[in-house]
């Protein structure tokens, strides 16, 4: 039996399912950013948590998720899908016609884990051919490429089908406030849980001293005056005609009058003119350049003056930069926490060594920063 999500043109009449994709090991901070809106967990796997909530969720989640990638609303699901015909009935049975507005290009990607239909190719394949059939009989579907795209995601686990349309277009790291990136730069998420994993108290200074794009102290900053990251970006439901009219509008305005300022001592440091002007920018776009206090500055000038609070930063390491002494530079910062008891925070860094280079105890938390496999090292 083929479960079908209808989709209702009422609020609140209806519990839709959504899906929003997390990178290893932010799984936790996914779940409780769902749990903060109030909404029901159904299920918590790798890279995903599941949860159910009405029409309202797909603008709330997209606009204040700080740590998901992307968040799909599930509009159909089968189970115990043993052959490619089960499967295009299946496909074909969920009300396309309310779900794609006219003209709009169509985008299939399939991922099959564990399952009897393995061939992503024809399950992407079919999937189009029994969409097209849907909404025209026949074998051509008008896609202007002019008009937005709409993402469906094929999910088949264990025999298990899930049809899942993307909410949010672009990876909701894409905050929209980056004009452009430099070497070796580091998601918004991932800043963001960097933030939250040291512990910084919002009345104590936070320093980075390898700002970069700024993202670590522009993340700080939107944590500490409660700024939905979502505000500055558009979304791909935003051009579905079915959802609630200002639905998304409704949610800004709300998430508006949540906002707080407060006198923070956030401090953000290059040694690269281009690169610090290009995170002023950024902070600017962001809405949150009064709370960053940027400085041209070699990081050693910081380390030889002192500093307390805490330090959050993304020193270079492993492949990232080569023309740094990454060896100096972790055990200069390891000898900033040993010798400073009033400096908390930690930096991420691929450079396992680090934590060897003084007596000082860190709790290391696991993350992935551009693919490669780093630690967060918290001073205890």
């Amino acid at each position: 039996m083929c479960i079908i999500v209808k989709i209702l043109f009422y609020r609140n009449l209806f519990m839709y399912q959504y899906l929003l994709t997390s990178s290893l090991w932010l799984e936790s901070f996914v779940k409780k950013e769902v749990q903060k809106q109030g909404y029901d967990i159904v299920e918590v796997q790798d890279k995903a948590v599941y949860f159910k909530w009405d029409i309202d969720a797909v603008a709330r989640m997209n606009l204040w998720s700080r740590f998901g990638n992307l968040l799909y609303l599930i509009v159909g699901q089968k189970k115990e899908i043993l052959d490619f015909d089960d499967y295009f009935d299946a496909v074909f049975d969920i009300d396309w016609d309310k779900l794609i507005p006219h003209d709009f290009q169509v985008n299939i990607k399939a991922t099959s884990i564990k399952s009897e239909l393995g061939a992503t190719p024809t399950l992407q394949a079919l999937a189009k051919k029994a969409i097209v059939k849907n909404l025209v009989w026949d074998d051509t579907l008008r896609e202007s490429p002019e008009r937005w795209t709409i993402d469906i995601r094929i999910l088949m686990d264990n025999n298990n089908l899930k049809v899942l349309l993307n909410t949010s277009g672009n990876g909701l790291h894409k905050r929209g406030y980056r004009e452009m990136t430099w070497e070796a730069p580091i998601k918004e998420n991932i800043a963001a849980a960097l933030v939250i994993i040291s512990q910084w108290r919002f009345k104590q200074p936070l320093w980075d001293m390898f700002c970069g794009s700024g993202t670590i102290a522009i993340e700080a900053a939107m944590i500490a005056m409660n700024k939905a990251p979502g505000m500055t970006r558009k979304f791909a439901f935003e051009s579905w005609d079915w959802l609630p009219e200002k639905l998304l509008e409704t949610e800004k305005t709300s998430a508006k009058s949540k906002e707080f300022s407060w006198e923070y001592t956030i401090y953000a440091s290059d040694i690269n003119k281009h690169v610090l002007e290009s995170a002023k920018r950024n902070a600017k776009f962001a809405g949150v350049d009064a709370a960053i206090r940027f400085q041209l500055m070699d990081y050693k000038d910081i380390i030889n003056k002192g500093i307390k609070g805490y330090l959050v930063s993304n020193p270079p390491y492993g492949e990232r930069l080569e023309d740094f002494d990454v060896i100096w530079i972790h055990k200069d910062i390891a000898r900033l926490f040993a010798e400073n008891d009033n400096l908390q925070g930690g930096i991420i860094t691929s450079h396992e060594a680090f934590e060897w280079y003084q007596k000082v105890k860190y709790k290391k938390r696991k993350l992935y920063n551009g693919g490669e496999l780093c630690y967060f090292y918290r001073k205890m």
